[in-house]
């Protein structure tokens, strides 16, 4: 009962957290991605050995039964992270009822039961939590959290039980983790942290049982790494405006070391990471995050956070090493360290500081809460904890209404960048606020907005054309007919093949009564695979 008890107060909260923002737009691919085009042939698939299979399946199969309604996909990202932060609980509190000093007089403190429930609430209630939950696309990583989470609950019950079939049920987990997101691929490394935290019996007699799921795990791993390497990411930049993005980091900067100096950044950055789920401020959290990226193996504060970074392993497990209390301190920072180690296989520039990211790497950062706590009363405990978790409500609602509306949400992100250096990428962020406040008729607003793209990115890639082109669609909007079809002409000569600035000159011309012009342009933008200009073609047809 007191079980049944406990999952509802775990719930309770984090539905009427959640179930007010169902209806939140969607954020960067999801629409490209939910318009059944793309995935559709997950639809029929049972399983599948490919990547991100099962999530992108789930959204298909929610597609086919329910229709495209948001709602229904939100919901299935909330249950999700339901179920996760319930994993969390049950994980936690078998973790401490076998990590815990047994003479400890209960009396003194939370009981293991009420700590792991408090670590689940803490986690489910974590502003930072928003970004995995509300970006639709994400429920990859929240698949691939709760079948991590269910990976080590099955080790460490295979651990307790000495039961041969638990372990080989963490293996079958692990599999569904790293096909859910190829980023959970270090679980079993967490899984080894477990074994020295819990383990009694001496190495050798626990080596012949482990030993087979530990095969597992690392066939399971190869598999995964040898997809990877076949995309051609491992090592290299994967980002489609990386290159671009990395031209741009001053004449100095040596592209053929970016993958070690974005080793550097990320050592750093973890850091960073640690200090949003310890101090969760709204100041450090938007949906996009542009930090500066190393540009020598002297940068400060980079070099600083790699010798930390290198340095805190070792703390943590002499920490593990102790088992108790301090034990738990020890896995719970070895927790993220070891599964932020996917960060460090790839050169990142355009999102090199990702909060959805971190869902995975933190979830198991909890057990150190008989730490914390164990200079408080149960008493003390319980309302330090149940107080923590009443403050991360508003919190999380604030980020919850970010998402609510894609200029809510581009605001946010512009707000934290507006008064900082330029850092190669942050001209998304303008264009995009730009973007939205051209549709709901801030036209003003929009081309300051664009000017700004325009400014960063002068004579660099994409962007410029870009911010040419919707600072042409605002002026449209607003019957500026001669400066829209400068900009047109300007994104034209920028990008060719932009039908969006083809389509858009086109109707500035049949405005200005050029419909020679018009059809000309109408013509382009229709061989540019624009079908509402090939529609419109057909119309004037005699």
């Amino acid at each position: 009962m007191q079980t049944v008890f406990t999952l509802m107060a775990l719930a309770l909260p984090v539905i009427s957290l959640y179930g007010q923002f169902l209806w939140s737009a969607p954020v960067f691919d999801d629409v490209n991605f939910l318009d059944g085009t793309e995935h559709a042939y997950y639809r029929n698939k049972l399983f599948s050995f490919e990547l991100r299979w099962l999530p992108y399946a789930t959204f298909e199969w929610t597609r086919a039964l329910l229709g495209l309604n948001l709602n229904w996909y939100h919901w299935g990202n909330l249950l999700l992270h339901l179920a996760a932060s319930i994993t969390l609980f049950f994980f936690l509190r078998r973790l401490f009822e076998h990590a815990l000093p047994t003479t400890q007089d209960s009396n003194q403190g939370l009981p293991p039961h009420w700590l792991a429930f408090f670590g689940a609430l803490l986690f489910a209630l974590h502003p930072a939590s928003v970004y995995a939950v509300s970006y639709l696309l994400q429920r990859t990583i929240l698949m691939a959290t709760l079948f991590t989470l269910l990976t080590w609950g099955l080790f460490l019950e295979g651990l307790i039980r000495e039961k041969q079939r638990w372990l080989l049920a963490s293996a079958a987990s692990y599999l569904l983790a790293v096909l859910s997101k190829e980023h959970a691929i270090m679980a079993p490394a967490v899984a080894v942290a477990l074994l020295v935290l819990v383990g009694k019996q001496p190495f050798r007699s626990q080596l012949r049982r482990i030993l087979p799921t530990f095969v597992l795990y690392g066939l399971i791993g190869l598999f995964v790494v040898f997809q990877y390497k076949s995309r051609h990411i491992l090592g290299e930049a994967y980002e489609p405006v990386a290159a671009d993005l990395l031209s741009r980091l001053g004449p100095d900067f040596d592209v053929r070391l970016a993958y070690p100096l974005s080793i550097l950044t990320q050592c750093y950055l973890f850091f960073k990471y640690l200090c949003v789920w310890m101090i969760p401020s709204p100041a450090w959290m938007s949906v996009d995050i542009y930090q500066p990226f190393a540009v020598h193996f002297w940068s400060w504060p980079h070099t600083a956070g790699f010798i930390a970074f290198i340095a805190y392993p070792i703390a943590a497990f002499r920490l593990l090493l102790k088992k108790g209390i301090l034990g738990l301190l020890g896995f719970a920072l070895l927790c993220p360290w070891l599964l932020f180690a996917t960060e460090l296989s790839t050169i990142r520039i355009q999102e090199s500081f990702v909060l959805y990211r971190s869902y995975l790497w933190m979830a198991g950062a909890f057990a150190a809460l008989p730490f914390v706590c164990q200079n408080l009363s149960a008493k003390q405990a319980s309302i330090v904890l149940a107080l923590t978790a009443s403050l991360m409500m508003p919190l999380s609602w604030l980020r919850l209404t970010t998402f609510s509306h894609p200029l809510l949400i581009w605001d946010d992100a512009a707000r934290l960048v507006e008064n900082e250096d330029y850092r190669p990428g942050m001209e998304r962020i303008f264009f995009n606020r730009g973007t939205e406040l051209i549709r709901v008729r801030h036209y003003a607003e929009a081309i300051e907005d664009m000017n700004t793209v325009i400014k960063l990115t002068a004579g660099t890639g994409n962007y410029e054309g870009l911010g040419y082109n919707n600072r042409a669609w605002a002026y449209q909007e607003q019957k500026q007919y001669n400066l829209a079809l400068r900009d047109y002409n300007k994104a034209i000569e920028l990008m060719p093949e932009n039908k969006h600035s083809h389509i858009g000159k086109a109707e500035v011309l049949e405005a200005t009564n050029d419909l020679s012009g018009a059809l000309q342009e109408f013509i382009k933008a229709c061989q540019f695979g624009m079908p509402e200009a090939c529609q419109r073609l057909k119309k004037k047809e005699p």
